[in-house]
């Protein structure tokens, strides 16, 4: 068996993610039914969030979940920002553990891309507490909000953002195979999420460039929101799953430490 599939199985660990999550090999049927629902989770909800917007009696209350300022958003923000917090204080724990200095910058850079990615969603707060967009920002913002996202050049084009957040998530599980990278590759876990978040991305990339018809266009337009979501999601899930890496080795290093000593 390769070595980065052997990677993924646990031999003796008490952590609970990576028991729950990772291991491959579970006696328990518990275990393995929550692997699958974290597999199969954003599958559902995009096929969910579909058919509601295919069935007439549904389309109207649907494209409200996922309109401007909206459960949907709302919910995006939440994730990205408990996930950039969440990143950054992972970060500081490394450095402070001596890890390399790679791990704990590319770690703050990451979490600080989720933190921006939700203060673009809320327009840096501007959705909430309703202040003026700057003249300077206004005259350039499609939109005419306090944002980066929809000033001329970018906006209309944030699929291709979405496109490079899942095949950086995709080519991660292929980083995998090489040890140095393994504590920043991603976990095989999170391929469905990845894999939704890139095929939906790469439509929307192609419909920009070629003809196809309208209500596909218009689908995948409102599909886009769940996207956004399902990457706050996505990334949360990244940092907490390959938190549990670090954790590991320190607990198998302590132990090693302390058999050491006996």
């Amino acid at each position: 068996m390769p070595r980065w599939v052997r990677g993924y199985k646990l031999m003796n660990t008490t952590n609970y993610r990576n028991t729950v999550l990772l291991n491959l090999e579970m006696p328990n049927g518990r275990p393995a039914l929550r692997r699958k629902a974290l597999i199969l989770t954003p599958g559902i909800l995009f096929v969910v969030f579909a058919a509601l917007l295919a069935l007439p009696a549904t389309r109207a209350a649907t494209m409200w979940t996922l309109s401007e300022n909206h459960p949907v958003e709302i919910i995006t923000f939440i994730f990205l920002m408990i996930g950039g917090i969440y990143g950054l204080n992972l970060s500081r724990r490394l450095k402070k553990q001596g890890e390399r200095f790679g791990y704990v910058l590319f770690y703050a850079l990451f979490s600080l891309g989720l933190l921006l990615t939700g203060l673009e969603e809320i327009a840096w707060g501007q959705q909430f507490w309703g202040f003026a967009t700057p003249d300077s920002l206004k005259t350039i913002n499609m939109q005419g909000e306090t944002t980066l996202h929809n000033i001329k050049g970018f906006h209309g084009h944030t699929e291709v953002f979405r496109l490079l957040f899942g095949i950086g998530g995709l080519t991660g599980i292929l980083l995998t195979k090489y040890s140095k990278l393994t504590k920043i590759g991603t976990p095989l876990i999170l391929f469905s999420w990845f894999g939704i978040i890139t095929a939906h991305s790469m439509f929307d990339v192609f419909d920009d460039i070629f003809v196809v018809p309208k209500f596909m266009v218009a689908a995948s337009s409102n599909l886009a929101e769940l996207v956004e979501m399902l990457i706050g999601m996505a990334g949360l899930l990244y940092l907490y799953l390959n938190s549990g890496k670090f954790d590991q080795e320190a607990a198998e290093s302590s132990s090693a430490v302390d058999q050491g000593l006996n």
